[in-house]
């Protein structure tokens, strides 16, 4: 059963909490400034909140729409024509529903806590696929193996505790050799569908500077930008700090990367030999201060390069960069060590919330709009742990959800049943009313233990 029924009525707590969610933050509203707007038939609220609520039923869109309780009055061809409507803007509503939602949880995070924006990506597979619009040959930089799909490139805010998507961008490849399926749409720069199709093959650090572009002055923004160093370029650090961000990032041990320190360009592995090293068991081995130089910019870039040995081989190290020199050592490793919230988040999206297996979608518009569901469903179950202070992971709250709801869905079914007796009991004339009671009250003392206990409150 969905987890908000087609009438409005709220069965059960998660529902309760559910609709709270919605109401909270204006989604109907959000909706409507991204341009969800019902031009004839199904409300696209009622259609987007009928699909958020779709993965904690454990069920597909046709199972669900099956259903002989609680089936919704729109029929499955609608809910596929509200994911393909290619003049939504889902990337502003998962930018708004952020700024909506993130300032609830910092007022739950100390002053003294630093928070950061996260950026990274993550493959969106579909090796089976063949006919989806614009799908390509992506390469996989942590697998060193191509696939196919697309990349799934993710801003975030993070304090710590709690990690929350700020902005998306569904990615094609860029080369036209490695594009396997061209545009389903009629080229328009005008509209929205052509200017995020010409997006999807533009490269990720341009993308990247446009969203943190996007976050600059709202309520997500935040003082220090984290990334690894697939992005830890001298051009795009440059450009990161030229928007008033400070970076800390993992550097790439590139020959071709060469940082200022006493007049002369070293890698950060010259500038490692060169160096002297702490002795004993210290958390970091070397710590220099540079220039950050690129030849497209006129102006350098002062910044502080940590040296701390890799977790994985004690022999070899690894090189951390903030151009916020006044962080000392320990708070640079401890500010990056906040950049792999963004990796359990990318795990639940796929083996938890379905990003990849809910709809084999064909049309670019609708694997977007699909995407901005799931992040929607990420932000409800993240908010929850966090405001009820619950220490278990993402996946574990979402379970427990699921769980909650089928146990529900079974009592429901059970008290009906029960119902129906009292009734056809009642029909007898010659039966009272008290016997009635007691009849099923001994039918429940006689039922099996393992369904007595799924009856207990």
């Amino acid at each position: 059963m969905p987890i908000m029924t087609e009438n409005g009525r709220i069965d059960n707590i998660i529902n309760k909490k559910f609709e709270q969610f919605m109401k909270r933050f204006g989604i109907g509203a959000l909706l409507r400034n991204a341009g969800a707007v019902k031009k004839k038939g199904a409300k696209p609220y009622k259609v987007f909140v009928y699909l958020l609520g779709l993965v904690f039923t454990r069920k597909n869109l046709y199972e669900s729409m099956n259903e002989r309780h609680e089936k919704p009055s729109f029929g499955k061809s609608t809910a596929y024509r509200f994911l393909s409507i290619a003049t939504i803007n889902w990337e502003r509503f998962i930018r708004r529903l952020a700024e909506s939602v993130i300032p609830e949880v910092n007022k739950l995070t100390e002053e003294a806590r630093k928070v950061a924006l996260i950026i990274d990506d993550t493959p969106y597979w579909r090796n089976r696929s063949k006919k989806v619009e614009l799908l390509s040959r992506c390469y996989d930089h942590s697998e060193n193996k191509y696939y196919k799909g697309f990349a799934l490139l993710n801003l975030g805010w993070s304090d710590g505790q709690t990690f929350m998507p700020v902005d998306f961008r569904l990615l094609s490849s860029g080369k036209d050799a490695n594009l396997l399926e061209g545009s389903h749409v009629r080229e328009d720069r005008r509209t929205l569908a052509t200017r995020r199709r010409m997006e999807s093959r533009t490269e990720k650090p341009a993308l990247a500077l446009q969203m943190l572009r996007n976050a600059k002055g709202t309520p997500v923004e935040a003082r220090y930008v984290l990334f690894d160093s697939w992005f830890a370029s001298p051009s795009f650090m440059i450009s990161v700090k030229g928007l008033g961000y400070d970076v800390v990032a993992r550097l790439k041990n590139h020959e071709n990367y060469r940082y200022l320190r006493g007049g002369e360009k070293l890698s950060i592995s010259q500038l490692y030999q060169t160096g002297a090293k702490r002795r004993g068991r210290s958390r970091y081995l070397l710590s220099v201060i540079v220039e950050i130089q690129h030849k497209d910019y006129e102006n350098t870039v002062p910044a502080k390069i940590v040296y701390v040995r890799d977790r994985i081989n004690r022999k070899k190290w690894i090189a951390l960069v903030s151009t916020d020199t006044s962080l000392n050592e320990d708070e640079i490793v401890a500010l990056y060590a906040k950049r792999w919230d963004i990796e359990p988040f990318h795990k639940v999206l796929k083996s938890t919330l379905s990003l990849t297996k809910e709809f084999q979608l064909r049309s670019f518009d609708s694997i977007v709009a699909h995407t901005a569901i799931v992040l929607t469903r990420y932000m409800f179950l993240s908010l929850e742990s966090r405001e009820n202070k619950d220490e278990r992971s993402i996946g574990e709250l979402f379970l427990l959800t699921v769980e909650e709801l089928e146990d529900i869905s079974f009592r429901f079914a059970f008290e009906l049943l029960l119902s129906v007796l009292e009734s056809c009991l009642n029909d007898f004339d010659f039966i009272p009313y008290d016997h009635v009671n007691r009849i099923i009250g001994h039918f429940i003392t006689s039922l099996p233990w393992f369904i007595k206990d799924r009856l207990v409150a």
